[in-house]
């Protein structure tokens, strides 16, 4: 890690459960890639898992797909979630600086005609706000549109989650980029948010298959694809099977936290996501016209964790850092799984 490319917390190992999570977490841009990096895979896996499962599972959502944009000052890429024939759901974090989006399903690329974050994505990351809406200039044909989980038992549940962004395993951590689209699973362990009223997070945990003290809480059994979001999964989409081999969006992928040294997706770290349920009400709305979203490009820029934009010389636009969660009212509600 280059000095000056994130801001981490520390913690000492030993603390309990509650104390780690209740510690400055760090802020990996769990979030956009910017740029290119060495060619190589979606999120991190298990070290002892073949690659081909999480791109075969990752090939079984269409509905996710690459997103490819501008700001200002250097270029990104991140992902969404085709949730209508052209309304695109994605991260706060992802339009609110943009100047110009792509949106790519299979071979077809699709411009963004307009794009809006939600009105009270400010750039807090615990507040629970960041996703945003890409309205595409042209339907997208051939490809079916995702439906919306608007249950409320994501709790414990075990997901899918897709993303375009980098890869590696979870002893090395994030490492490479090939733009391919990889799912992996994770189980629900928490809802997270500023007062039991309002839990507008899913977190999960990566569970080390070989040494279960590298674990944030909930059971430190892996699923059998257990999996991490890296940079470039931001905008992606965290799936439940809602039976008879029908998947629905239940989260877009935000940011990940960690509290070891270094946020790079690795064995014990975390990743955060927006729950979409929530949000329906003004999904549906931004969508049927009858609301302007709050406004274009609100919000602070985007964050980068990787390299350096591609086309433009500025260095990286300075990473966020999560600030400390204890003594803040923050609610948190776990579930444990067997082990």
């Amino acid at each position: 890690m280059k000095q000056g490319e994130k801001r981490f917390g520390r913690v000492k190992k030993g603390r309990s459960e509650m104390s780690r999570f209740r510690t400055i977490f760090g802020f990996a841009a769990a979030a956009l890639l910017v740029g290119l990096v060495s060619l190589a895979s979606a999120g991190t896996r298990r070290d002892d898992r073949n690659d081909g499962a999480y791109l075969d599972l990752g090939s079984q959502f269409p509905s996710v797909g690459y997103i490819e944009g501008s700001t200002r000052s250097y270029d990104f890429t991140a992902s969404g979630v085709l949730i209508d024939s052209n309304w695109v759901l994605t991260a706060g974090h992802v339009v609110d600086e943009a100047t110009s989006l792509n949106f790519t399903l299979g071979q077809v690329t699709y411009s963004g005609a307009s794009w809006v974050p939600h009105p009270k994505w400010k750039g807090d990351l615990l507040a629970g706000y960041d996703i945003g809406l890409v309205n595409l200039s042209t339907a997208v044909a051939g490809v079916t549109p995702v439906g919306r989980y608007a249950g409320s038992a994501e709790l414990g549940a075990e997901a899918t989650i897709v993303g375009y962004g980098m890869t590696g395993t979870g002893l090395t951590g994030a490492t490479t980029f090939d733009g391919q689209k990889r799912g992996g699973e994770n189980v629900i362990d928490a809802l997270y948010g500023r007062g039991w009223k309002n839990q507008r997070l899913f977190l999960c945990d990566f569970d080390n298959p070989t040494d279960p003290s590298d674990n944030t809480y909930g059971s430190s059994l892996p699923l059998d694809l257990e999996f991490l979001i890296a940079p470039g999964d931001s905008g992606g989409g965290l799936f439940l099977d809602v039976g008879g081999d029908t998947w629905q969006l239940a989260g877009v992928n935000s940011f990940i936290g960690w509290s070891d040294e270094d946020g790079d997706s690795d064995y014990g770290d975390i990743s955060g996501h927006t729950r979409v349920s929530v949000f329906d009400s003004w999904i549906d709305k931004i969508i049927g016209g009858s609301d302007d979203g709050g406004g274009h490009g609100r919000g602070k820029p985007p964050w980068a964790g990787g390299p350096k934009p591609r086309s433009v010389p500025t260095p990286e636009p300075a990473t966020l850092t999560l600030v400390a969660l204890g003594g803040m009212g923050l609610a948190l509600l776990r579930r444990r799984r067997a082990a």
